[in-house]
C-alpha cells in the first residue's frame, strides 16, 4: 500500500500532501468505520495514526471505544487514561473511563467518573445519560431523574432519553409525570412504538383500560415484531375479559 502522505501528479513527480489534512480524513473514515460496526478496520486506521501522532486525543477516545465495543476493557481503559494523561480536561476520556468501570460492576469508580466528566463539560449530554444508568444500576434514583431531566434540558429532542425517564418515573410511581415524558416522546417522534407501550403500561395502572388498549394496539401497528406490546396487550385484553381478541 501507498505511503497516505504522498500521491503521483500526471507528470510522475511524487507530491507531498498536506499530512494534517490527510490524517483529519483517516480518522474520519475510522469513526465511520466505528459506527458500521467495523472495528477491526476502525482500529487499524486508529493505530496507524496513533504510530505518527501519539498524542492525539481523538485517536485515543476512538481506540477507547473500539476496545469496550470488542470487551477487550483493560485496552479500553489504557487508551482513556492515555488519552486524560495527554489532556486533563478532556470530559469524554473520563466517561469512557467510567464506562469501564461500570462494566465491571465498579459502580462508586463509575460514578466517580461521570461525574467529573460533566463538571468539566456541563453540556456533555452523553456524560449525564451514562451517570443516570450508573445511578440507577446503585439504587440513586432520584439522582438519576435529575441526571436524565439535565440532559434533556441541553437537548428537549431525545426521545429515547425522554421514554427512558418516564421508565424510571413509573417505576418510582410518579404515573403522572412519567405520561408526561411518553406524550413529550411521542410527539417529537410520532412513531417511537416503545413510548405508545409505556404509556399504555401507565393507563393500564390508572385503571383506563380502553386507553391502554389503544395505545398497545398503536405500538403493535408501528413495529409488528414488537414482543412486549403484544404481551402487554394480550394481558390487558385477559384482565378485561375480552377473550375473543
Amino acid at each position: 500500500m501507498q505511503s497516505q502522505s504522498h500521491q503521483l501528479n500526471n507528470t510522475g513527480i511524487i507530491l507531498k500532501l498536506d499530512e494534517p489534512i490527510v490524517a483529519t480524513g483517516l480518522l474520519e473514515l475510522a469513526h465511520r468505520e466505528y459506527q458500521a460496526g467495523d472495528y477491526e478496520n476502525s482500529e487499524r486506521h486508529c493505530m496507524h495514526l496513533w504510530r505518527q501522532d501519539p498524542g492525539n486525543t481523538g485517536v485515543l477516545l476512538l481506540l477507547s471505544s473500539i476496545h469496550f465495543q470488542c470487551r477487550r476493557l483493560d485496552k479500553s481503559a489504557h487508551y482513556s487514561a492515555l488519552a486524560i494523561k495527554t489532556n486533563p480536561m478532556l470530559a469524554e476520556a473520563y466517561s469512557n473511563l467510567g464506562n469501564v468501570y461500570k462494566e465491571r460492576g465498579q459502580l462508586q469508580e463509575a460514578l466517580e467518573n461521570y461525574k467529573h466528566a460533566v463538571r468539566l463539560k456541563p453540556d456533555f449530554i452523553d456524560g449525564y445519560i451514562n451517570l443516570a444508568s450508573a445511578l440507577v444500576a446503585a439504587g440513586d434514583m432520584e439522582q438519576a431523574v435529575q441526571a436524565y431531566v439535565t440532559a434533556l434540558q441541553y437537548n428537549p429532542d431525545l426521545y429515547c432519553v425522554r421514554s427512558d425517564l418516564g421508565n424510571l418515573l413509573k417505576a418510582l410511581g410518579r404515573l403522572d409525570e412519567a405520561k408526561a415524558c411518553y406524550l413529550k416522546a411521542i410527539e417529537t417522534r410520532p412513531d417511537f412504538a416503545v413510548a405508545w407501550s409505556n404509556l399504555g403500561c401507565v393507563f393500564n395502572a390508572q385503571g383506563e383500560i380502553w386507553l391502554a388498549i389503544h395505545h398497545f394496539e398503536k405500538a403493535v401497528a408501528l413495529d409488528p415484531n414488537f414482543l412486549d406490546a403484544y404481551i402487554n396487550l394480550g394481558n390487558v385484553l385477559k384482565e378485561s375479559r375480552i377473550f375473543d381478541r
